[in-house]
């Protein structure tokens, strides 16, 4: 046993030593220290060597007594990834995976993490109709078709910047900022994208020529819109856009949901491992797991190719 593993022994000593080894982000990081923390008040536990599996049980019940089976779920994944990585690592001596033991929750209430086509089509019918009140309404428009094609996170778009867009070779580049893996990638630009890119490119270049810099975020409500305030787009005005955009629309829908929709189309093409990597995930499981929602129509066509008896 090495040095480490003797010395790393409580956890938050290992929580330190999993986010100094782990490409994660700061709000991963943050998410990380959360839950640990939600966990040591909840159970006593700040030793490695203190965890049972029936300290981990009642831990269960307590969370799901208050908590949704949604919660329970997000702790109970970061719980297994850190115990996981002290069993590796030897820290603490443990050996045993008690955390693989508890059992997942049950969505009480399942959330709707997609939009349907026809839906779709409403959202894009609001923002191009002439009573639209969402100003600037083709901006948006454009952010919409962005997040649908390219299917990043609302962090993702607020760090892009000119200089990652490269129309020239069709790419966009993600950068390890604004990546919860806290990796960068670049993924291909949509040819349903490109011309709208092409377009507002030469709108920035004409009009906002000091803005239209590498370094200067792609998307930037405040140059279009005297309503924003501040000097570029932020994640809460993308969240105060869309919660505007579903009133308008008349049902829900989000920058995740656009995510998950767009995962959803392209896993029917049964092209899994590239869904991974235009996602950004660094284990498949989460694909399919998290983004992957299969409809009734699409299991009815799975069924039907069994043949009678």
């Amino acid at each position: 046993m090495d040095q480490d593993s003797l010395r790393i022994t409580t956890f938050n000593e290992l929580l330190d030593q999993y986010i100094l080894e782990k490409p994660l982000s700061e709000a991963s990081k943050a998410s990380y220290r959360r839950i640990l923390n939600c966990f040591t008040q909840d159970t006593g536990i700040t030793r490695i060597t203190d965890v049972s599996f029936s300290k981990l049980l009642r831990w269960r019940m307590d969370v799901l007594t208050r908590s949704s089976d949604i919660t329970w779920n997000t702790y109970l994944r970061h719980m297994r990834a850190l115990w996981r990585f002290a069993i590796h690592r030897g820290y603490g001596g443990t050996s045993i995976d008690h955390f693989a033991e508890l059992n997942w929750g049950r969505n009480r209430v399942t959330r709707k993490k997609t939009v349907t086509t026809d839906q779709l089509r409403t959202i894009m019918s609001v923002l191009s109709g002439p009573e639209c009140s969402l100003e600037p309404c083709w901006f948006w428009k454009l952010v919409v078709k962005f997040l649908y094609f390219t299917g990043v996170r609302r962090r993702q778009l607020v760090s892009i910047t000119w200089g990652d867009v490269d129309l020239d070779q069709g790419t966009i580049h993600l950068s390890a900022e604004g990546e919860k893996t806290g990796r960068s990638r670049d993924i291909p630009i949509h040819q349903a994208l490109f011309e709208d890119l092409t377009e507002y490119r030469d709108l920035m270049k004409g009009r906002f020529p000091a803005f239209f810099k590498p370094e200067a975020q792609l998307f930037n409500v405040t140059l279009f819109y005297e309503r924003y305030r501040g000097r570029q787009l932020t994640e809460d005005q993308v969240s105060g856009f869309f919660r505007r955009l579903s009133d308008a629309a008349g049902f829900k829908v989000s920058a995740h949901m656009l995510r998950h929709t767009m995962a959803t189309e392209i896993a029917k093409t049964g092209q899994i491992k590239s869904l991974q990597q235009i996602l950004g995930h660094a284990n498949i499981h989460t694909t399919m797991s998290f983004y992957v929602h299969p409809d009734i129509k699409q299991l009815r066509k799975t069924l039907d190719r069994l043949g009678g008896i």
